[in-house]
This record gives C-alpha cells, structure tokens and sequence, in this order.
C-alpha cells in the first residue's frame, strides 16, 4: 500500500511538472523548431563529411586519423545540440519573466555565446568519444574483468551525464566558459537532487508512457501483421509508430530543457521560475519519504 501510494504521489507530481511545462511550450511553440534542425542539420553535415566514403565504399582514415575525425563527428553533433538547446534555455527564460522571446531571439542567443558553446562542445565530445573508446576496448574482453570495465564506464558516464546537466543553462543565463559553467552545474545538483536523483521520475516517466502506449498502438500490431504475410499492411503501423516515436522524442527532448532551466534558475538563485509552483520543484528534490 505504502509503495502503491508513493508510486502514485511520484506520477502525479511528474504529470503536474508535465503539464506546467508544455503550457510554457505552448505558449512558445517555437521551441520545438530548435530540435528539428539540430537534427537536420546534424544529417547534412554527417552525409557531407562521410560522402567520399559513401561515393568510394573505402575509408581512407587509420589510426589517430581514424580517431581524429570520428571526434569531428563526435564534435559536429554534439556542437549543434548545444548550440540550439542554447536557444531553448534563453526562450524559456523569457518566458519565466514574462516576456515572449521569438526563434530568432533564441538563435541570437546561440550565437551571442558561441565561443563558450563551442568550447563546451569540444570538451563533451573529447569526453564522449574517450569514454566510447574505453567502452569498445572493454566489450573485448569476455571475462568478469570486461564486465566490470563495462560496469565502471557506464557509470562514470551516467556520472557525467548527471554534473553536466545544467552546464547550458549556466553558458545563457550566466555567461560562464565551459569550466565555470560545469562547475555551476555540479553545484546546483548538489543543491536539488542530491542523494533523490535515482527515484526522481519527472518527465522520462511520461515519456516511457507515451513510448510504450504508441509501441502497443502501432509497432505490436505493424510486426504481427508482418509475420502473418501482411507486408505491406504490417508497413503502415510501423511507419506510423516512426513518426510517432520522433515526436515524442522531440517533445520530450524540449520539455527537459525547458524544465531543466527552470530547475537551474531555482536551485542558482532561489527564484520559481513563472509557469511553476515553489511547491512541485521543491517535491522534485526530495526522496518521497
């Protein structure tokens, strides 16, 4: 019973953050433009440097070449994520105060942090790909010691992913350089969710939601039909299911950032942020008990 209600509490709270963060979406509707051209832009340029590759079928990279550009890659894509996550954080921190910045105020606030944001890029891809290499070298041993290797990596990048997690925020809203901004990051973890991260639900539990309900709706019966002959009928729910999936993610994607900087300017400053209630991000700190 105790667990039944404490896994309600957790839902209701996640459904309530949900709600006043798509009503600060909604109201800035542009904000779900950003993550569609990072990923756009994030296959252009992917297809551009890779396309002697694809003309010729020969990779002509070795050795530190080979680790030289797969860092480009790294660089390139984690670089335009930043770089539009960036205009996200300042459209919803307009919003917070009661303004109502446009798209092109969220690209200007990109560009007007471009130095920080590409330094920041770098460190997080070089980050990334050493933690990838270290990951590949791990998977080659089959024993308990690549298991445990394995273990170790995951880890350390889950730590990673958690301290860096309001360094964006405090690049806009601050005007710090990558260092300082990770530090402000770590600092204001420690300040919110502390030893609660691992039972803070929030939006990836309606994400999870809205994932599984669509898998249900769409790619169960689009494989079923499938494996009974239909091909053609089994398409169509999984083409649906594709779509669906991009834009959950999409929405998602931009509703924690916007939450997140809302997080960031509460745990930085002591301030709620407008849309949200002192109350809910208080509860989204604590352990539940």
């Amino acid at each position: 019973m105790v667990f039944s209600t404490s896994l309600h509490d957790r839902f209701s709270r996640s459904w309530k953050i949900a709600k006043d963060t798509f009503r600060v979406m909604w109201q800035d509707k542009e904000i779900l433009i950003f993550p569609i051209l990072s990923s756009v832009f994030s296959i252009i340029l992917l297809v551009m440097f890779l396309f002697p590759f694809i003309l010729t079928g020969n990779l002509q990279y070795t050795g530190i070449y080979l680790y030289l550009s797969i860092l480009f890659i790294y660089f390139i894509i984690t670089f335009l994520a930043v770089f539009f996550n960036a205009g996200i954080v300042h459209i919803a921190n307009t919003r917070f105060s009661g303004g109502n910045a446009t798209l092109g105020d969220g690209l200007k606030a990109g560009f007007k942090h471009l130095p920080q944001l590409i330094s920041w890029s770098l460190l997080s891809a070089t980050v990334g790909l050493l933690l990838n290499i270290l990951s590949s070298q791990a998977r080659k041993n089959n024993n308990i010691t690549g298991l445990i290797q394995r273990i170790v990596i995951s880890l350390i990048g889950l730590a990673w992913a958690i301290v860096s997690v309001f360094v964006i925020p405090a690049i806009v809203l601050k005007g710090h350089g990558p260092i300082k901004a990770l530090k402000s990051s770590v600092e204001a973890v420690k300040k919110t969710w502390g030893e609660s991260l691992i039972r803070y639900y929030g939006l990836g539990l309606l994400k999870s939601v809205f994932l599984a309900a669509g898998f249900i709706l769409f790619l169960v019966p689009g494989i079923l039909l499938i494996a009974s002959g239909n091909l053609y009928f089994g398409l169509v729910p999984i083409i649906i299911f594709a779509f669906y999936f991009m834009l959950v993610s999409i929405i998602f994607s931009s509703a924690n950032t916007v939450f997140n900087t809302a997080l960031f300017i509460y745990a930085d400053t002591g301030k709620v942020p407008g849309g949200y209630s002192k109350e809910e991000l208080q509860h989204t700190f604590v352990s539940g008990k």
